[in-house]
């Protein structure tokens, strides 16, 4: 399942079902359709090599343990060690967004798909939180190829 957003909320808190209805209705309409077809598309034009993802899931499995000083110059990542094991199993595994014979990079559309896939053993509680960190890993590491230092880390 791939969940995707261009906004998010994670928390609304509200006093009446009147506020409720407002607060949805501010969600829905802050929605930029064009803004989420952008960020997809760019995934599909984005690719890494396997070099590429080999690092990325080598730094994924050293993030939780950088110190906190280094943590905090970095992009958050929310994935772990478990889910990174998945996503390495899936590019091997997964006929559909996994390594094929004739491909010599990875989509970053796949990658975001392999990543949204090991997010669904996450708790209702942490699911959408990950979710939208995956997103913000794919799309970030798109801007790092293109020669952003955000997110270049992961990757270098």
């Amino acid at each position: 399942m791939c969940v995707s957003t261009d906004g998010y909320k994670s928390e609304v808190r509200v006093m009446s079902m009147a506020e409720l209805y407002r607060a949805a209705i501010e969600l829905f309409r802050s929605y930029s359709i064009g803004c989420h077809l952008d960020q997809m598309k760019r995934l599909q034009d984005h690719s890494i090599t396997e070099a590429q993802f080999a690092q990325f899931l080598g730094k994924s499995r050293m993030y939780q343990f950088l110190p906190n000083k280094e943590k905090k110059m970095l992009p958050e990542m929310f994935m772990t060690d478990t889910q990174i094991n998945l996503v390495t199993k899936a590019y091997y595994n997964d006929e559909d967004f996994g390594r094929s014979a004739d491909e010599k990079e990875l989509s970053m559309w796949k990658m975001y798909n392999l990543l949204t896939g090991a997010n669904k053993s996450s708790y209702i509680d942490s699911f959408l939180d990950r979710s939208l960190n995956a997103g913000e890993l794919s799309t970030g590491i798109c801007k790092a190829l293109e020669g952003d230092n955000e997110y270049s880390w992961f990757i270098r």
